[in-house]
């Protein structure tokens, strides 16, 4: 391709603006969706940490049957693996900490990742402003340890101040000072998220709420290490296994619980956990919506090609070679391609951020709520990505122009005859259109009912008019009598309060995504392998049941008496009695292997983690300890109208604590299916988008039909064919096409539909609503695409064609 047949592209689309206007933005919409779903899989799934050799990196994990990864070891075995590991250069870790900060004012709970000497070397981190931690901090003597803030941490308290180098942060009643900012991009190992403050694990002990010092030993670390040039890790996986089977701990459980080495290149994420399916099918749906772009502009410009066929007779007989007109043709292509690049890459720069702000909210195993630290954002990846599908797109829709305008007859132009040449390959082209648009139909269909499905799901409480504000005393160093009472003077308070229905507490939230599990069986009874963590366990005060909706059907609810009973009076679900007293009475009898627990009452089921999890067998015990809890307070009126009252009123009681979040229950219940509604909407603009690009297709193929057959038309309507019969003739063709279309992508969509059954919930990978809901939708569209050409065909004045 040369310059002039770039200039000639440019000449020759300008004399058309709107055709490359609309051009230009169908393109830009395709290659835009497909640059921000890339971004999202590329910062979730594919970018590497930002560290020197990051596949050299590590981590260091037990495989736990039912419960999952533990990446968390002794003191002892870091300082084994990094001393006398062989097949590892550096090993490093860091203790994650909730701590409460006193200054700069707000008081708040932060995030503080107390990290070993090597942490920030081993991952080749270097500092924004100041500098990162050392090795030389971990062996400092000074009474003012060092810590190091995260980039969304320093802008949310300090502004982004520079100055903020050298100020003192209070925490646990400790002062530390700040010697550096890390980068936007540094989250440690993980991808999403960051510790607002890092600091030298030996200060961890000032961080502690226990009343005896913890000796440096005694910390257990999530470890990670970067292994020698040339290791692999399955080499360095047999060493580290030997060295933790020689450990006690490691001896007693070699097999329930194997060592193995995840590789750390891309990072931990629990994004990645929860969206690596979706953004798979995300990745899919876009391909297939720039595969439509690329059909329907291929359909456009074959038909601008038809129309412009005198033009190319007239380059041919004035000596262009074929050739040239192939090449003028791809240049059209390129520049709109072009142009498509430019504004698809600047709407995703622009939808990058909302896609990050409509992500759900994302907890840790402890139900913590975390700071999102990611973007979407395009980067070089993304940017070759982008060009990549670019020139495939310019490829994959100018390819059947170019060849049209190489096979123009030069004598059929010439002699004013109408050709009817690349017909049958505008007819394919919208018989794909119409199938791809089935497809994305019938997925966006089943996520929109796995969505509904979930939405009208009884969670096994009432939701309505309850409020739920998560406290955690024991992070600020009050201590166990005092915070047991703050809990009962709180309840006291709270019911106070006008408009308060009911108030109670627990100490595990629901839908928050985890909760407690332990392995529990009828007295007398041992446990099996198959009974390991059987059941989940929940502590509550005795409102608790009333206030979030839940009823006792036999026994009765906890007292607080039941603190000094022995065993310990328990409430168990109806799915535990299922589960060990099928057609039996379980009020009163002994579950736990020393007796613990008996049963003193029964309460309906109620999905416990999620809206997804099948309801687990689950006790409560009550709940007398305020070290960390969840107060939740049913109203009579507006659930946000008691916010301010119970904040003042645990202000009141504690004057430097606050609630560490609040929400109403009924917004928890809804973030509980974020992703599922997320992906929904997703797919279903996709879906819409799609079904627009195939009426366009549609109606472009119809209304050239029309232009091309007006002769036989006027001959048809002069011989005393109706104007109904003339619509009915060409509607008879878009049926053909269509159903076609249908056909083929709902065989498409049954043959694809179980690669997304892990997505789905309460529907089948080939649910037949969701697949007649496609056909109906493209049948409507197509129906109203037809209308207009049908109609002008058959308002075409015989003596008029005639004459033409």
């Amino acid at each position: 391709m040369q310059m002039s047949d770039l200039r000639g592209a440019l000449r020759t689309l300008s004399n058309s603006p709107g055709f490359t206007a609309i051009a230009a933005l169908l393109l830009a919409i395709g290659i835009g969706a497909n640059a921000v779903i890339f971004g999202a899989m590329n910062a979730i799934l594919l970018k590497p940490l930002p560290a020197r050799h990051p596949e050299q990196l590590v981590h260091v994990v037990l495989d736990i049957p039912r419960v999952g990864h533990r990446s968390t070891f002794s003191y002892g075995f870091y300082q084994d693996v990094l001393h006398h590991a062989a097949t590892v250069s550096v090993a490093f870790g860091e203790e994650q900490l909730q701590v409460g900060m006193e200054r700069p004012a707000p008081a708040e709970v932060i995030r503080v990742h107390p990290v070993t000497p090597e942490y920030f070397d081993a991952l080749n981190a270097s500092a924004l402003i100041g500098r990162a931690l050392t090795a030389a901090d971990a062996r400092a003597s000074d009474t003012v340890p060092p810590a190091v803030l995260s980039y969304g941490f320093w802008r949310r308290r300090f502004e982004g101040d520079r100055s903020a180098i050298g100020r003192t942060l209070q925490m646990h009643g400790h002062d530390f000072t700040i010697v550096g900012v890390m980068p936007r991009d540094f989250n440690g190992i993980t991808v999403e998220t960051a510790p607002d403050v890092s600091v030298p694990l030996r200060a961890a002990a000032l961080l502690q709420t226990s009343a005896k010092p913890v000796p440096l030993d005694a910390y257990w670390v999530d470890l990670s290490a970067r292994l020698k040039p040339g290791v692999t890790i399955e080499r360095a996986q047999q060493e580290i296994r030997a060295m933790w089977l020689a450990t006690p701990e490691g001896h007693d459980r070699p097999a329930t619980q194997p060592l193995i080495l995840d590789s750390l290149e891309h990072g931990t994420s629990i994004l990645r956990q929860r969206f690596s399916g979706v953004l798979r099918l995300l990745i899919a749906s876009v391909a297939l919506l720039q595969l439509m772009v690329c059909a329907n502009l291929a359909g456009l410009l074959v038909a601008r090609g038809a129309r412009r066929s005198g033009e190319m007779a007239i380059r041919l007989a004035i000596g262009a070679t074929r050739a040239r007109l192939v090449r003028q043709m791809l240049a059209e292509s390129a520049v709109l391609t072009a142009l498509g690049a430019v504004g698809g890459i600047a709407l995703a720069y622009l939808t990058a951020p909302l896609l990050v702000r409509s992500l759900p909210p994302v907890r840790d195993a402890a139900t913590t709520r975390l700071s999102l630290a990611i973007s979407f954002a395009p980067d070089g990846r993304v940017l070759a990505y982008s060009v990549l599908i670019s020139a495939l797109t310019a490829l994959l829709f100018g390819i059947a122009p170019a060849l049209a305008a190489a096979h123009v007859s030069l004598d059929t132009v010439l002699r004013g005859a109408r050709a009817a040449r690349g017909w049958k390959g505008r007819q394919l082209l919208l018989v794909l259109q119409i199938a791809l648009c089935t497809v994305l139909l019938a997925g966006a269909g089943l996520l929109v009912r796995t969505f509904r499905q979930l939405r009208d799901l009884d969670p096994g409480f009432a939701a309505a008019h309850v409020v739920s504000f998560t406290a955690n005393p024991y992070i600020s160093g009050v201590k166990n009598e005092k915070s047991n009472a703050l809990l009962r003077d709180l309840l006291d308070r709270v019911q106070q309060i006008p408009g308060v229905e009911s108030v109670g507490a627990a100490g595990m939230p629901l839908m928050r995504g985890s909760g407690m599990k332990t392995t529990v069986v009828p007295v007398g009874q041992t446990p099996t392998p198959a009974d390991f963590m059987n059941a989940s366990l929940n502590y509550a005060t005795p409102d608790y049941f009333d206030t979030v909706g839940m009823r006792i059907v036999a026994g009765r609810t906890l007292q607080d008496a039941d603190a000094a009973r022995k065993p310990a009076p328990i409430v168990v679900n109806q799915a535990f009695v299922r589960r060990f007293f099928p057609n039996e009475n379980p009020v009163g009898r002994i579950v736990g292997q020393q007796s613990d627990y008996q049963i003193a009452g029964v309460v309906t089921d109620a999905h416990y983690r999620s809206l997804r999890e099948p309801i687990p067998p689950t006790f409560f015990g009550l709940l007398s300890s305020g070290d960390s809890f969840i107060l939740y307070v049913r109203t009579r009126h507006a659930p946000e109208s008691v916010i301010q009252p119970v904040r003042k009123a645990f202000a009141d009681l504690a004057p430097s604590l606050a609630f560490t979040e609040v929400h109403t229950l009924a917004d928890e219940v809804d973030d509980s299916a974020a992703p599922e509604r997320m992906t929904a909407i997703l797919a279903s603009i996709f879906g819409l988008f799609a079904a627009l690009l195939a009426a366009v297709g549609l109606y472009g193929l119809l209304a050239f039909a029309v232009a091309q057959r007006q002769r036989e038309i006027g001959i048809r309507m002069a011989l005393g064919a109706r104007p109904g019969a003339i619509a009915h003739l060409i509607g008879r063709q878009a049926l053909v096409l269509v159903a076609i279309g249908v056909a083929l992508g709902l065989g498409a969509a049954l043959v694809l539909a179980p690669l997304a059954g892990t997505l789905l919930y309460g529907v089948g990978p080939t649910d037949p609503a969701s697949m007649v809901a496609a056909a109906a939708i493209v049948a409507l569209v197509a129906a109203l695409a037809a209308f207009i050409p049908a109609a002008r065909a058959a308002r075409i004045e015989p003596g008029v064609a005639l004459r033409n």
